[in-house]
């Protein structure tokens, strides 16, 4: 992906009071994490090798990290009390190679994790995918499943001439086959957790899944908190170049960015958005000094500059395909940890397309 060149002014919505380091206080969030395979012979892109998920488990339990399921974590984030070191651990597509090379790690730590998966395509190519009889061993030691949709489409795509509401009656039913199907297969009732194939969701997409009383995951960066809509929650990718403990570390160890009122509510932008405005506010929280936050784009490290009360992010020649801002801002109560919040986009080619 190319990088761009970024005009940034951010304002974030604070009160303007003294901020006394003794008064500070931390908001602490949960910190998912993403996989996908689990392996040295697929693609790195989205793979961790199975002595690197060790490591990073080993990891948890060295640093005292308490690591609880998705269900755990949402009881304990709709409290509204969130204590420190919440860590959750996830993986897509639920791959065979997640079975034949994780299973002795999930047997020695006994972690909670949830597998999202596609019923259709374990169906479809069983070769690639485990089976109802592994998905059922693993739930032995600690694995919770939970849908993926049924084939891992773009769920934000239209067909040809199909119009609006036909196409959220085709994705209403793509999940509710898609969960039938996965309780069919485990023998038993799953709770109604959901990742967005490719992390792609738009408004209605998210409403539709909190009218099923759905708990919805992307794929943008940050921790999970109070403020986190129960259909956008954040997870952070550990695969790949994100595998590197010296840099997962600081992730794991991120706060959750009070952030409300974003906009545009739609990450699905329209095919002629070559530029766009992102704003939000964050609530206001003495553990951190406004002018401390740094944003990053494309590759560029954008210092914001602070005005009134809106938060506001000007980004120009957007590129085709998925993208996203990432903004961090140091604790003041909290040495060397972060605040971070992560705005996903999508830009649309002139067919409507975009890359896997």
């Amino acid at each position: 992906m190319r990088f761009v060149f970024v005009l940034c002014v951010l304002v974030i919505a604070v009160a303007v009071v003294p901020l006394q380091a003794k008064e500070a206080s931390a908001e602490h969030g949960v910190v998912v994490l993403q996989y996908h395979h689990i392996g040295d012979d697929t693609p790195r892109v989205t793979s961790v090798t199975a002595a690197e998920l060790e490591a990073h488990f080993e990891y948890l339990k060295e640093h005292d990290y308490r690591v609880v399921s998705l269900a755990q974590a949402d009881e304990i984030v709709q409290s509204g009390e969130v204590p420190d070191k919440l860590v959750a651990i996830t993986f897509d597509d639920g791959w065979r190679n997640i079975y034949a090379n994780g299973v002795e790690l999930f047997k020695r730590y006994r972690y909670p994790f949830t597998i999202f998966v596609n019923p259709k395509l374990m169906a479809e190519t069983p070769r690639l995918y485990m089976t109802w009889a592994q998905l059922q061993e693993l739930e032995q030691y600690g694995a919770s499943i939970a849908n993926h949709s049924n084939s891992h489409e773009h769920m934000t795509w239209r067909r040809e001439n199909e119009s609006e509401a036909e196409w959220l009656a085709r994705q209403e039913h793509d999940i509710l086959a898609a969960q039938e199907a996965l309780e069919q297969g485990m023998g038993s009732k799953q709770p109604r957790h959901f990742a967005y194939p490719y992390g792609e969701y738009n408004p209605a997409l998210a409403n539709l899944l909190e009218e099923h009383e759905f708990l919805a995951f992307g794929q943008h960066s940050g921790a999970w908190g109070k403020y986190s809509l129960r259909t956008q929650v954040p997870r952070f990718p550990a695969s790949a170049q994100y595998a590197n403990l010296k840099t997962l570390a600081t992730k794991i160890a991120s706060l959750a960015l009070p952030v409300d009122k974003v906009t545009p509510e739609n990450m699905v932008l329209s095919k002629a958005s070559d530029s766009l405005t992102v704003s939000f506010e964050v609530k206001h929280t003495d553990d951190y000094r406004p002018t401390q936050m740094n944003c990053f784009y494309q590759g560029e490290q954008l210092q914001p500059q602070w005005h009134n009360v809106t938060a506001r992010l000007t980004l120009t020649d957007i590129p085709i395909g998925r993208s996203r801002v990432n903004c961090t801002v140091p604790s003041l109560s909290q040495s060397g940890r972060f605040y971070w919040y992560s705005v996903p986009l999508v830009r649309p080619n002139e067919q409507g397309r975009w890359p896997d």
